[in-house]
């Protein structure tokens, strides 16, 4: 007796098709997984170990200094240089008080600082365009806020080229940087223009060939990428404590030391290169002016303890140069508020460690 074989139907057809097509997607997704797995055992598994040969610096805002915090700016730089030792300083240009009328400049207080910082043997990186460090982030004149877009940003090139043009022969400026945090919408300030931030950066190399020229981004809210590889050096920001209005106080306790190198080591794939700290994070962080903010709301998120804990995290983070962010804060606590422990506590780690 002969045996018929059932003939194939088309939803036989289908159930042969849909079986290879569940084992890779399977394969597919297991392997995302285990890709996922090992990029956070890079990125957040290890031991720190204390990095040597790095530079340690600071940001220094005249502005921040005498509007804010009602300082004398020339004593706070005298006091980093002279008491801290340190040699190193990222100075931002604040274009309201450069040029507060159309094609008239002040660049005394700027020749000033910049002077102050040669004579010690120090270095600049001067960040200049229309976003700078420091609130409110943008610090164009009122002059130019009256304009049309396309009219603003040509004033703005003039403005950078004003700014190189006088400074590229100060042999103190060792880089420029153009724009802070260019892509992030904080701040008074335009829509962020990526076309617009190109032409800058193009205008600065074609100005000065000799120094490096870069730009900066957040440390632990981006992916370094955005503007990454147009760029000569990528700064990057370090907070440990920030204050969010839904969560409240949040510490990135879950962010090792060396996630920042490691995430440098990744992005070097793709063509960044040459990552170093511009901002880490050495005063409290509020949403008000710290003149208007408790000093207990500000020793919540840095007092002593703090401050200790966030020399060491940037001693294992094995990246240099490293640019510190609150030396205003720290003399404006010593000067008039009772606490010197802020400045004498940098005064031990500076001296305990080479600033070029």
């Amino acid at each position: 007796m002969i045996r018929k074989i059932p003939r194939a139907t088309p939803e036989d057809s289908k159930e042969r098709t849909r079986l290879p097509m569940l084992a890779i997607l399977t394969w597919f997704v297991w392997a995302i997984v285990i890709a996922i797995l090992l990029l956070a055992a890079f990125l957040f598994v290890g031991w720190p170990k204390v990095s040597t040969g790095v530079t340690y610096g600071m940001t220094f805002s005249r502005a921040y200094a005498e509007d804010d915090l009602g300082l004398d700016a020339d004593a706070v730089l005298k006091g980093a240089i002279d008491d801290l030792g340190i040699r190193r300083f990222r100075i931002p240009v604040t274009w309201n008080t450069v040029e507060p009328t159309p094609g008239v400049y002040d660049f005394g207080p700027l020749d000033r600082d910049i002077a102050v910082v040669a004579d010690a043997g120090g270095s600049v990186v001067l960040a200049i365009g229309e976003k700078v460090p420091r609130w409110p982030e943008c610090w164009a004149p009122d002059w130019w806020k009256a304009l049309p877009r396309e009219e603003q940003r040509q004033k703005t090139l003039a403005f950078i080229e004003t700014l190189v043009t006088r400074y590229r022969e100060t042999p103190a400026i060792v880089a420029w940087q153009v724009e802070n945090e260019p892509h992030f919408l904080y701040g008074e300030c335009p829509i962020p223009d990526m076309g617009f931030l190109k032409q800058e950066i193009d205008l600065v190399r074609r100005l000065d060939s000799t120094r490096p020229v870069g730009t900066t981004d957040s440390g632990e809210l981006s992916a370094w990428l955005t503007f990454g590889r147009t760029v000569d050096t990528l700064g990057v920001s370090v907070y440990r404590v920030v204050k969010n209005p839904l969560i409240g106080t949040w510490r990135y306790i879950f962010i090792p030391s060396w996630f920042y190198e490691r995430k440098a080591l990744l992005v070097s794939l793709f063509g960044v290169h040459d990552i170093y700290v511009s901002e880490f994070q050495m005063e409290p962080w509020s949403d008000h002016p710290l003149t208007e903010t408790s000093i207990d709301d500000q020793l919540s998120t840095m007092n002593l303890d703090q401050m200790r804990k966030n020399f060491g995290f940037a001693e294992r983070m094995g990246i240099t140069p490293i640019d510190f962010w609150g030396v205003e804060w720290w003399y404006w606590m010593k000067e008039t508020q009772g606490h010197p422990e802020f400045w004498e506590e940098a005064k031990i780690f500076y001296r305990e460690h080479t600033s070029p």
